[in-house]
């Protein structure tokens, strides 16, 4: 699983260093978000078939989660140098398929949406 967060990793900021001087906190919270939301689609699924809790309060779950998740993202990917490494290394190029990276965002976004509406409804 940690292999397409350096898919993602590589192709954002590959983009995000057109732009930006410092692409690598973008970068981070993009794959942030994304691990975000994937957590929040495993939660949703375990509380749905489990039923061992109707409610939770969402926004500080979710801003827990992002805010951990950001911490560990810059430690592994800016403090022990892992992003540098994932930039030498060319095999992590979509190239032209870089889209992908914005269709596997918004199919997480589309799960976690879809499990959480499981999980509240049923």
């Amino acid at each position: 699983m940690i292999e397409i967060y350096k898919y993602i990793y590589y192709n954002i900021y590959s983009s995000s260093a057109k732009y930006n001087v410092s692409p690598e906190i973008p970068v981070i919270g993009y794959v942030s978000f994304v691990q975000t939301n994937n957590i929040l689609s495993l939660i949703y699924l375990f509380l749905f078939f489990t039923k061992c809790i109707k409610r939770f309060n969402l926004p500080i779950v979710y801003l827990i989660i992002q805010v951990v998740l950001f911490v560990i993202n810059y430690y592994y990917f800016i403090n022990c140098k892992k992003g540098d490494l994932i930039l030498q290394n060319k095999k992590y190029s979509l190239g032209r398929l870089s889209f992908l990276t914005d269709v596997y965002l918004f199919l997480s976004v589309m799960l976690t949406g879809f499990t959480g509406y499981l999980f509240q409804e049923f």
